[in-house]
């Protein structure tokens, strides 16, 4: 038997990226997290955690769209989403900055509108984690989304609206507004 038969299946292909002008370790970090969370074992564990990633931005991989699931049924966040007739699902959009992961990605909510806790009214997201001071940059990308999963369904964070169901979308956030409301309190 050759050592090739025994060897792993190859990781998501991330040709597409154009990563090469940004620092190394952005890149090196960056190239890992995006193979980690795009790999079949990345979805797998993204699915026990309750949580998925899909790749917004494919030139520089420094966004992503961050679906939370699997919420405690039993808690208040839950029981809204459930009398506004809507899916257990929390939308999320995770930015990365140009000094990652020196410095925290920025995350906000887009879907539903939600109030309380640590989600601010034009949906920006921010705890310690997500702070200069409080960043590891040793916290991965899951790891991140299961930390804002627990701060958002067990913090206190109540359904305020629905917006456009259709489309998933809260006219009033926006990357700029929910950038305000983080600026605000760091």
């Amino acid at each position: 038997p050759s050592s090739s038969s025994s060897s792993k299946a190859p990781g998501p292909d991330l040709s597409f990226a154009k990563v090469t002008h940004m620092l190394p370790k952005y890149q090196k970090r960056v190239m890992a997290e995006a193979r980690r969370i795009l790999s079949e074992e990345g979805k797998r564990d993204a699915e026990r955690g309750g949580y998925t990633f899909e790749l917004l931005d494919k030139d520089g991989l420094a966004k992503w769209r961050v679906t939370l699931s699997d919420l405690n049924p039993d808690g208040a966040l839950a029981k809204d989403l459930a009398k506004f007739n809507l899916p257990l699902t929390i939308d999320l959009e995770l930015s990365l900055p140009g000094n990652f992961p020196m410095e925290p990605p920025f995350a906000r909510v887009l879907y539903p509108q939600l109030q309380s806790g640590f989600v601010f009214s034009r949906g920006g997201i921010c705890f310690e984690p997500l702070t200069t001071k409080g960043w590891v940059p040793s916290m991965t990308l899951p790891s991140l989304a299961i930390a804002i999963k627990g701060i958002i369904d067990f913090g206190g964070v109540r359904v305020a609206g629905v917006g456009d169901r259709a489309n998933r979308r809260i006219p009033q956030y926006t990357e700029e507004g929910a950038r305000k409301d983080h600026a605000s309190i760091v």
